[in-house]
């Protein structure tokens, strides 16, 4: 057919060539491993990758930024030209760590002709990331001397791998020479969230202060100092800043402030953020919600807490903990486990919280068969070797009396933080191990392990549990001058116990007069106990008439007064001790022993002259006690400790 024009029947020209630019704006704007292999197959057939080395570089960075780091590997390793090196071998170097092949990306960097801040940030996030610290410190001291000049991102990747002190000041001093410290905002947050880690928190708080510009990343790491201190005025008041300031507050800012109004047990600023909550319509996320939960769990009105739960649209991890450990809390550990075993069901799979939670209060019941239960799934689902988890076993073992799992469990764990060391030094004096408690804190100290106020309560404990005067006063003397921790009440109420297991009564009531006037009682009645124990009449009955000018709610004092009136024949004196005790409203503690039958707890008390639970009761108390017999006839299986402890409990269930 003849053509209508001749415009009509010009050929069309070819289309144009994409640009080397405009195939780099692709590569960059790649969403997806299917867009970036059509457009690798669309390089290949028109011969242009690899005419350029700058393209095969922007493919490569793209496979490795969409998570297919060996076909960036693959790529670079066969791309040709040397005049790219610089870039190719940091793309490649990059790739090689995400694939975390760190041998071959060790001998990359040491082979680069050129080795810039790039390159040796990569090489120090992957020293972090393999869980080789000292490496990474090392090649950061390297980088310097050479003369290569650190970014804000080298210490901010150095920071996290901090874990103690010392090195953290010193990459502190590193990040203010070289001018990040107070201008780079995100440096002077890793910077607040390392002196956290590390225990310093005044530390912490000056950095955030000396930063030129703050974000609600820097407010959020500055209430969290706070919050770990028990300053809960410090994070209100940040929270007032934020608000003021009209930061645009996130989740992490209401659950930490939540979270210190349940440890604070501040209720009413609760449930004014609570209000604050609802307003804002953020109690659809999980984080805040599970804080809410955990507030109102703590403040008995775990009702409440329970219809928020059945509210929920989604169960997740975060939320299904907070129920977890509201119900466990609250005594109900039927529900706690039951919500447990349909949350695995349901296919939420837990975290090391929820089996934090879960051990942490199936040991306060003595749960021993659950417990096990738990541990066991907690080895297939492999978080044996988590930290927190690992903990959590620990003080689960030891609460139930099982020293040998507890041992075997921390003996395992490689990198050990103060939280397991504090959990196991307590755990052992607890269970009348006093001297095996003070080696294991020496070998704390010796592996520089900053110790807290925890970890002073705990050594002092064993001391008072050995009777070790002098090295109780040496223990505080020396956290005083190397760790900078001043005794509170609880190491003074420590301290008495020592004196008093020592038989110094004297010095334990000048102790109690000098430093514990706000819980003198409490304190001398633990002292009067002792001086009952070992038989010193005469002190017993001084610190009881102590103790009755401060008119106590315990009836230890006008029991001791009583029975001391009644040897000299002083009735009078004996009725005027019982006037008072029930005047004064003074009610005996009854003490009481618990069993615990499978899924079943029996309580025992010495008024009760048939107990329940039945024949299986009395069977198990009859094995305990013929093992406690065997015991006892094999010579060194003796166990004083748990010998005493069930003869105890035979004695009291058979009043």
């Amino acid at each position: 057919m003849p053509c209508s024009s001749s415009s009509s029947c010009k050929p069309r020209p070819p289309p144009l060539a994409p640009t080397v630019a405009a195939l780099s704006a692709l590569l960059a704007r790649c969403a997806s491993l299917t867009a970036a292999a059509a457009l690798h197959a669309r390089l290949l057939r028109s011969s242009r990758l690899f005419r350029t080395p700058f393209l095969a570089n922007c493919l490569a960075a793209a496979y490795s930024r969409l998570g297919a780091a060996p076909s960036a590997v693959a790529l670079l390793v066969h791309a040709p030209g040397a005049e790219a090196n610089r870039f190719s071998h940091n793309i490649l170097l990059a790739a090689l760590l995400k694939c975390r092949d760190l041998p071959a990306a060790c001998r990359l960097f040491d082979g680069m002709p050129h080795r810039d801040t790039v390159a040796y940030n990569s090489m120090i996030s992957g020293y972090v990331d393999g869980g080789r610290p000292d490496e990474a410190f090392r090649l950061v001291r390297r980088m310097m001397e050479l003369g290569v000049r650190p970014s804000g991102f080298t210490f901010s990747i150095v920071s996290s791998a901090v874990c103690s002190a010392p090195h953290g000041v010193q990459v502190h001093a590193a990040a203010v020479r070289s001018g990040s410290a107070n201008h780079n905002t995100v440096v002077g947050n890793t910077l607040v969230d390392m002196y956290r880690r590390v225990g310093l928190l005044k530390y912490a708080v000056r950095v955030l202060w000396s930063m030129e510009e703050q974000d609600i990343v820097s407010m959020n790491s500055v209430m969290s100092v706070y919050k770990d201190g028990g300053q809960s005025h410090g994070v209100f008041e940040c929270f007032r800043l934020i608000r003021s300031h009209w930061f645009m507050v996130d989740e992490y800012s209401v659950s930490i402030v939540l979270s210190t109004c349940t440890d604070a047990e501040d209720f009413a600023k609760g449930d004014q953020l609570l209000v604050l909550c609802i307003k804002m319509g953020l109690l659809s996320n999980s984080v805040i919600c599970s804080a809410v939960i955990g507030l109102l769990s703590v403040s008995d009105r775990l009702a409440d807490a329970v219809w928020l739960f059945e509210g929920v649209a989604k169960w997740d991890s975060e939320t299904c903990n907070a129920m977890i450990s509201g119900f466990a809390r609250s005594g109900i550990m039927e529900q706690a486990l039951g919500l447990f075993a349909m949350a695995l069901r349901n296919g939420i799979l837990p975290t090391e919280f929820t089996f934090a939670s879960v051990l942490r209060w199936s040991s306060c019941f003595g749960l021993m068969e659950q417990g096990t239960q738990i541990h066991a799934l907690i080895f297939k689902c492999g978080f044996e070797d988590d930290i927190i988890v690992a903990t959590a076993l620990v003080d689960m073992y030891f609460k139930l009396g099982s020293l040998k799992h507890a041992r075997r469990l921390f003996s395992n764990v490689c990198a050990k933080d103060l939280v397991l060391w504090n959990t196991m030094i307590i755990g052992l004096s607890h269970n009348g191990r006093g001297k095996e408690a003070l080696q294991v804190f020496w070998s704390m100290l010796k592996c520089g392990i900053q110790p807290d106020r925890i970890t002073l309560f705990a050594a002092l404990s064993a001391c008072s549990l050995l009777g070790l005067v002098n090295e109780g006063m040496n223990i505080i003397s020396l956290f005083k001058a190397n760790y900078h921790v001043v005794p509170g009440l609880e190491h003074y109420t420590c301290v008495v116990d020592l004196l008093s297991c020592a038989g110094m009564f004297r010095e334990a009531v000048d102790l109690v007069d000098d430093k514990l006037q706000k819980c003198n009682t409490a304190v001398l009645s633990n002292i009067l106990e002792s001086c009952v124990i070992q038989g010193d009449i005469a002190m017993a009955e001084s610190v009881a008439e102590k103790m009755m000018k401060l008119k106590p709610l315990s009836s230890l004092p006008y029991i001791v007064l009583a029975q001391k009136y009644g040897g000299r024949c002083k009735w009078e004196s004996v009725a005027r001790m019982w006037r008072l005790m029930e005047d004064q409203g003074a009610k005996k503690v009854q003490g009481c022993s618990w069993l615990c039958i499978k899924s079943e707890i029996h309580v025992f008390t010495s008024e009760q002259v048939v107990h329940l639970g039945g024949e299986a009761t009395y069977a198990v108390l009859d094995l305990l006690f013929w093992e406690m017999m065997d015991n006892r006839s094999a010579p060194g299986c003796v166990n004083k400790t748990e010998g005493f402890a069930c003869t105890q409990l035979l004695l009291h269930c058979t009043l």
